[in-house]
């Protein structure tokens, strides 16, 4: 006999959202909280924390449905058979099938939240209408265009940035999809131009989901703006400032963004950057605020951390690191604008039977991947150690440390339960760079220098421990003084306040201003320095140590990476990638060798169908009802 969902909750095993979702729906159909209907709200709740879009139940069927320690004493319940658990969510009147707005949707053996359902076919359509090939495209401009803002390089057979270029242009929507340093605002930034040319009245806007991945954008494309072979007056029309998406959207309303549907953003492009940072819910809102003609381009790296929040866009529009090959008639308009010698493009891959909506072109029509990285030479260690963990080859990053041919690597090995020493005298000596400074302005920009990184949010290699520990070193050392606020503290907004026009994930200083006191200081995305009272400052944490998910968007010169000692859920292959890639110049990595090797093994996989609602085959599942798949929100 299974516990209780309540017990489990006590237990700490089930989040109190999921228990009162759960008693809310077995009320609603009139049977106990604990039958087969409870439980099965109580699951795809709890997944939904996690990060997951659906639950396949024929992951769960005979297993676990939830996460318990032997030492608990806790009996966890347990699926049913397949065909027992599917007779028996048919006959609840809260389980619809697809379509149906009921709290929880059914469809073939998914059990999905009702909204999460809505949200996924909502991307889904959004996108597959905009994946047949642009009309009207002038092919001998673009040629031309495509020659002169990409010239011939003796060294490479393929330009992988004109050939997605060319893509983008093409189509209403494109993925341009890259590591670090593989020019994916310099693509951008020609596309546009190249757009221009084709419509020299084309509205376009920037936008990311962060302030942080904003400012980043707008402050790149200024920068490529003036290397580009085009005329200047066309080139004054490509914008360059960024918005958050939650800004371009409008700000929330109640419960609701401003524009919508039924108000759309009257634009003829946009560009999002950092698209793996997106989850479904903002994903759905954001094309449901574009018109139909809007084109839609996605920049990102589809090897990085997938969101906080339910779903895995980026992910599974790209195939999840999947090859990526081209229909007959995408290579056939490749090779006619010049954009890929003939025969050097792969070609189509087997994809699943496209939805009936769909009316000709694969997914993979629409995915540039950049696959040259400029800014990691031969002689990158960082680099090198980027591609062994993206392989998942956890031995062969850790012998690149031990070779001795890259300057810019260092392993820490992890004590059992307490960081290295060295860790907070890293932190110690290069956070002191910015507390010498007089002007605000120039604070900010050196501790944009440097930066500790950390997989958890608590324990001894947690960012709260980590941040307690530097502050007591600069406090000892008489670096910085002063209680819980003090001058020079860093600080990362945690909510977003539209009225104060701070938003989740903004990082500033805390600045004393002559006689005002304390003010927070930011810089906006448009580069100008802004400031706010300390006490309007809105929940925010201080920020000498970030979660690698906050860090996205980011990039620093110098990063200490901390990982856990033990084995943990969240110590994946896609954790330590983008930790690794946050760096521009120099890393160090504290860590256990065992769990390091455990974690490069390991993919973030979380459960949805917008892959195979967009043409892929095979989407990918966990490979069990409980492995690897971290709770974000618990850690």
């Amino acid at each position: 006999m299974s516990d209780s969902l309540s017990t489990l909750m006590q237990a700490g095993l089930l989040a109190p959202l999921s228990y009162f979702f759960a008693r809310f729906v077995a009320r609603g159909n009139a049977v106990p909280e604990d039958s087969l209907l409870g439980q099965s709200a109580a699951l795809v709740s709890m997944r939904n924390l996690s990060g997951d879009v659906c639950v396949d139940l024929r992951q769960f069927a005979g297993a676990p449905l939830f996460e318990s320690e032997d030492d608990q004493g806790i009996v966890v319940p347990q699926g049913p058979s397949l065909d027992d658990w599917m007779n028996g969510l048919r006959g609840a009147s809260w389980v619809g099938g697809p379509g149906e707005e009921t709290p929880l949707v059914l469809e073939g053996t998914r059990l999905f939240l009702g909204k999460y359902w809505s949200f996924e076919t909502q991307v889904a359509s959004a996108l597959i209408a905009r994946m047949a090939p642009v009309d009207g495209i002038d092919q001998a401009r673009l040629a031309e265009g495509l020659t002169r803002l990409f010239p011939a390089s003796a060294d490479r057979a393929v330009d992988w940035q004109k050939v997605a270029a060319a893509i983008a242009v093409s189509r209403r929507f494109a993925v341009i999809s890259g590591g670090p340093g593989t020019g994916k605002t310099t693509t951008v930034v020609k596309v546009l131009t190249l757009l221009l040319e084709q419509s020299p009245s084309m509205r376009i806007a920037l936008a990311a989901p962060t302030g942080k991945a904003a400012a980043r954008l707008t402050e790149a494309i200024a920068k490529e703006k003036v290397r580009v072979d085009a005329d200047p007056e066309l080139l004054s029309r490509v914008p360059t400032e960024a918005k958050t998406i939650h800004r371009l959207l409008g700000g929330v309303r109640g419960n609701r963004f401003r524009h919508n549907r039924d108000n759309p953003v009257l634009l003829d492009c946009l560009v999002v950057d950092e698209a793996s940072m997106i989850d479904l819910p903002l994903m759905a809102r954001l094309v449901a605020a574009l018109p139909d003609q809007t084109r839609l381009i996605l920049l990102g790296d589809r090897d990085q951390l997938a969101s906080v929040e339910a779903g895995n866009v980026l992910g599974d529009i790209t195939g999840h690191g999947r090859d990526i090959g081209y229909s007959l008639a995408q290579l056939q308009f490749l090779e006619s604008t010049g954009a890929a010698p003939a025969g050097a493009l792969p070609g189509e891959l087997p994809h699943a039977p496209l939805s009936s909506v769909v009316q000709d072109p694969s997914i993979t029509d629409a995915i540039g991947l950049l696959r040259v990285s400029f800014r990691f030479k031969s002689d990158s260690g960082i680099g090198a150690l980027a591609r062994a963990v993206n392989a998942g080859c956890g031995e062969d990053a850790l012998a690149l440390f031990e070779s001795g041919l890259f300057q810019d690597i260092a392993w820490l090995d992890a004590p059992q339960d307490q960081l290295n020493p060295q860790c907070v005298d890293w932190a110690a000596q290069e956070y002191t760079h910015y507390l010498e400074q007089s002007d605000v302005g120039v604070a900010l920009e050196r501790f944009e220098h440097y930066r500790v990184l950390a997989a958890h949010h608590r324990g001894p290699f947690g960012v709260d421990e980590i941040n307690r520990a530097i502050a007591e070193r600069l406090r000892s050392e008489k670096r910085i003084q002063g209680g819980e606020d003090y001058h020079g503290k860093p600080v990362m907004v945690t909510v977003n306040d539209y009225e104060v026009g701070l938003f989740n994930g903004d990082i500033g200083l805390l600045w004393r201003d002559g006689d005002d006191g304390l003010r927070a200081w930011f810089r906006g995305t448009d580069g100008q320095l802004r400031s706010v009272s300390a006490r309007q400052l809105p929940q925010h944490t201080c920020a000498f140590a970030l979660t690698v998910h906050k860090s996205q968007g980011s990039e620093f010169d110098e990063v200490l990476l901390v990982l856990p000692f033990d084995r943990s859920p969240l110590l994946t292959r896609e954790l330590v990638y983008t930790g690794i890639t946050r760096s521009r110049m120099k890393l160090a990595i504290q860590g256990h060798r065992g769990s390091f090797i455990e974690g490069c093994r390991h993919c973030v996989q979380r459960s949805s169908s917008l892959s195979e609602r967009l043409g892929w085959a095979d989407a990918v599942h966990a490979r069990g009802p409980l492995a690897h798949r971290p709770n974000n929100n618990l850690s």
